[in-house]
């Protein structure tokens, strides 16, 4: 899903002086979304629970309340919460929030906010700019400044829907480092981590993962990794299963799972590691320990800030390989000569 830009949602934009502006914020990486995000949705969300950290929402929202642990997050260009659609009875606790459409019924309770559509019903404690007053409190005061403020150039510098899918692929494509998933008759599925030299412990659970979904209970052996990286392809995974032995927390900030073929994903019980499933309408009813990257939201359950920890190995970008390529060739003219000057 292509992301709408903010500027459409501003009239006053020109007058403002926000398209003239010549600061331009750089992409994100996906590693610097798994850090700088505890959620991620590409599309809708809606929301009955909570969010520790910062979130951005590519379509609308309605409910939820975000940036809950402001002093545990991660720093970062982005507002705590950046919603390029209309948003609607949210709270937001730290770093303030970006809304491209229309805000409504909200608080705002810590940061600076710029909201580029009608703005009614809503409390702003902080510094807030928006295009249309339909009845706020702005106990923080009103700032046209706040138009081209740092978080809202930073908004839509990144297409999160074409970084995240990115990242599933490359991911996808690793191959497993050996590590195994053994099942007993009684419903539970260890995770025995076989880690390569830089500590990563690669899964491919596709020949496995109907039945690893389906198990009752998870139990994890780390055996020295430091990354844990679980693929999976899926298509309409539910998920039930317990962390035994605090498991779920032990492993949140060093563990992604991949579930790179999902288009429908839903989790019942608390959940250990980052979720990453950028084609997935995904569904929590209890807690996530780590972050979710997801293409729409029911949340019914928090998302706890752990953010990701673990090593994306990485993948040369084209020009890289040109590069290698002309100095490989380079070395190869100085050997010949140096061949031709010293025969053997």
């Amino acid at each position: 899903m292509k992301h709408q830009s903010i500027l459409g949602h501003l009239p006053l934009a020109l007058s403002l002086g926000l398209l003239a502006s010549p600061v331009l914020a750089e992409s994100l990486t996906g590693g610097q979304v798994l850090q700088e995000f505890n959620l991620v949705v590409i599309g809708n969300a809606t929301s009955s629970s909570e969010v520790d950290g910062r979130s951005f929402i590519g379509g609308t929202l309605n409910g939820g309340i975000y940036a809950g642990h402001p002093s545990a997050t991660p720093a970062s260009d982005y507002a705590g919460l950046t919603v390029l659609g209309d948003a609607g009875n949210v709270q937001v606790n730290g770093f303030g929030a970006v809304i491209g459409g229309n805000l409504t019924n909200s608080i705002i309770n810590s940061g600076s906010s710029a909201v580029f559509g009608n703005a009614s019903g809503n409390n702003f404690n902080g510094p807030a700019y928006v295009a249309t007053n339909g009845g706020n409190n702005f106990n923080g005061g009103q700032d046209a400044s706040l138009a081209n403020a740092t978080a809202v150039t930073a908004s839509t510098s990144t297409d999160f829907g074409s970084v995240l899918t990115g990242l599933s692929t490359q991911l996808s494509q690793l191959a497993d480092t050996g590590s195994t998933v053994v099942f007993d008759p009684y419903g539970k599925v260890t995770f025995n981590a076989v880690a390569n030299a830089g500590g990563v412990a690669v899964f491919d659970l596709t020949g496995v993962d109907t039945a690893v979904f389906n198990a009752h209970e998870y139990q994890f052996n780390l055996n020295g990794a430091t990354t844990l990286i679980l693929n999976s392809d899926e298509l309409t995974p539910t998920i039930s299963a317990n962390f035994i032995g605090g498991g779920a927390q032990a492993i949140g900030a060093a563990t992604l799972w991949n579930f790179y073929g999902a288009t429908n994903l839903t989790i019942n019980n608390q959940f250990g590691g980052s979720v990453l499933a950028p084609l997935a309408a995904f569904s929590n009813y209890q807690n996530i320990e780590g972050g979710v990257f997801v293409n729409t939201l029911v949340q019914r359950g928090e998302i706890h800030l752990q953010p990701f920890n673990g090593q994306i190995p990485p993948v040369p970008e084209p020009e890289s390989y040109a590069l290698l390529l002309l100095g490989l060739g380079f070395l190869g003219v100085i050997s010949r000569r140096r061949t031709s000057a010293y025969p053997a």
